[in-house]
């Protein structure tokens, strides 16, 4: 009896972790980032915050927010003034880092047209837990994600 429940528990933490895995890969990782993009674009609100695990936080221009509810985090997000194309998304760990080309969406009006911004989704079993606006990667490929100059 005692190796029955031994082999038991093994197989069902063997199983949990291997689910975690597969939530969290590189590919998995990247769809809940496009998905947060499409329902920012789309005004969702709600719909994102449900991307998110609660407590989440949110860390934007040297202020670090603890929001703890769905209410919380959708009101965050409708403050948000702009929407965006992805541009790229690179993904190391648990964090993808994205590259968007801002530009005005439903009910947003950006302050910063056709510039770009960068924000890090720390992503775990398939929740969003920390939002953090950083500074647009600068590589050797760059040059490909720079908006074209007006005239």
């Amino acid at each position: 009896m005692r190796i029955a429940v031994c082999v038991l528990l093994t197989a069902l933490v063997a199983a949990s972790g291997a689910v975690a895995a597969a939530v969290d890969t590189p590919a998995a990782t990247k769809r809940v980032v496009r998905e947060w993009s499409a329902r920012l674009n789309a005004y969702d609100n709600v719909g994102i915050a449900q991307l998110f695990a609660r407590p989440a936080t949110i860390v934007q221009g040297g202020y670090r927010l603890r929001l703890a509810s769905t209410a919380d985090i959708a009101l965050w997000h409708r403050l948000l003034p702009c929407a965006g194309r992805i541009v790229s998304i690179s993904v190391k760990d648990d964090r993808a880092t994205a590259v968007f080309l801002l530009a005005n969406g439903k009910n947003r009006r950006c302050d910063a047209p056709g510039e770009q911004a960068a924000a890090v989704f720390r992503v775990r079993n398939g929740k969003i837990v920390t939002w953090t606006q950083v500074p647009v990667p600068r590589g050797p490929a760059s040059h490909l994600w720079q908006p074209a100059t007006r005239k």
